[in-house]
């Protein structure tokens, strides 16, 4: 067995589980993932690090031709998080009808394939609920018959250290071990509590220009006066009747962030302090990422919300990786991926006005209010 094990990621978005597993110590040598501006945001933010993201259809692509593309010849682990909205709450519910549970399928197709000595899947809680629990199941079956010893968990987010009440259901496998281990919380207890919205995005100015704040993602979203005039008078905690937006309360950690999915872009939460949604940079704190994880200003703003929200948050991620090293009498080499991110171009090609014209032309109506929608 590796004592310095590599990995790859499947159905990567951005790179939440790779970032967290690279800050542990772990090489995860390529992330794989179907849509073209989540793999440029991985590469920007991976690359330096020595790790890869690929266009990869899963549906279609062996683990063979995972392995050759990541330039590796075996993953000891496979992590990974196949889409979600077939078993989502927020979703349709289609659960094991909706064609995208395939690929559930798919991963474990995969790990079939590539035989690793562990894997971690992530997915919504939901996951369990669907067709009364047999999905999951059978999904446990299956691994199980490949050799595994697997277990899963509905985890909370905010006892890992992240500023989110953020609720996953994860699923561990490990080969040539009698029991699976999860990692303990770091987080929860007096001595160390919760971490809460104003302690993750207190310190940043209200939102502006690059040119203003010098602040990568922080760009603000336009609201009409009527909607200003009512996100002034929602009180922290409390949800807006008219448009439903909820404010983030400063001593609690934040709401559950969510991605959307096509013409869906659901409702950000309300600053504590400012009137007006959050930033992509104040999401992706909420998720636990550093400031030096950047989306570069060529993916559409939307784009950016979305991959945050889509988005396993590392320090999530990282917890679990530690766990898994640990059962796994794996060696972590925190320095060899504590690389300089200065070394990568620049983030941001457009200058302030034309990314305030990019704003404008994508402008979705959510967050102006009915009213301002009304007038259109």
């Amino acid at each position: 067995m590796s004592k310095r094990p590599t990995g790859i990621e499947l159905f990567a978005g951005c790179g939440g589980l790779s970032t967290g597993f690279l800050d542990a110590g772990l090489n995860v040598a390529a992330g794989f993932e179907l849509e073209a501006r989540a793999v440029d945001a991985y590469n920007y933010n991976h690359a330096y690090r020595g790790s890869r993201g690929f266009i990869a259809d899963l549906s279609v692509a062996s683990g063979a031709e995972l392995l050759q593309l990541a330039g590796i010849k075996r993953a000891d682990f496979v992590i990974g998080g196949p889409p979600c909205q077939p078993f989502s709450i927020a979703g349709k519910r289609q659960g094991k009808r909706d064609i995208r549970a395939d690929l559930v399928g798919h991963f474990i197709r995969i790990v079939d394939e590539l035989k690793p000595s562990s894997f971690m899947l992530e997915n919504v809680p939901n996951l369990a609920a669907i067709s009364g629990g047999e999905f999951l199941h059978e999904v446990k079956a299956e691994l199980r018959s490949l050799g595994y010893t697997v277990d899963h968990r509905v985890v909370l987010a905010a006892d890992y250290g992240v500023p989110q009440n953020r609720k996953r259901l994860v699923l561990l496998g490990v080969k040539g071990k009698r029991t699976v281990r999860f990692p303990e919380p770091t987080h929860g207890t007096a001595e160390r509590p919760y971490l809460s919205a104003a302690e993750a995005i207190g310190d940043l100015p209200d939102a502006g220009e690059f040119g203003e704040t010098g602040i990568f993602n922080h760009e603000p979203t336009a609201h009409s006066d009527d909607m200003i005039e009512r996100l002034s008078a929602l009180k922290p905690g409390r949800r807006e009747r008219g448009s439903y937006h909820d404010r983030l309360h400063p001593e609690r950690p934040s709401y559950t962030l969510r991605a959307g999915s096509g013409n869906f872009s659901p409702l950000r939460p309300v600053h504590y302090k400012h009137h007006r949604v959050i930033t992509v940079r104040e999401s992706a704190r909420l998720q636990g990422f550093s400031d030096d994880f950047l989306w570069p200003d060529r993916i559409p703003r939307l784009q950016q919300y979305r991959q945050v929200g889509n988005a396993v948050p590392p320090p999530m991620a990282k917890a679990f990786a530690i766990c898994l090293a640990d059962q796994m009498a794996w060696s972590l080499a925190r320095e060899r991926f504590a690389c300089d991110p200065s070394t990568r171009p620049l983030a941001n090609i457009f200058t302030d006005d034309e990314r305030k014209a990019q704003r404008a032309a994508r402008m979705r109506g959510a967050s102006l209010g009915k009213v301002a929608l009304a007038a259109k």
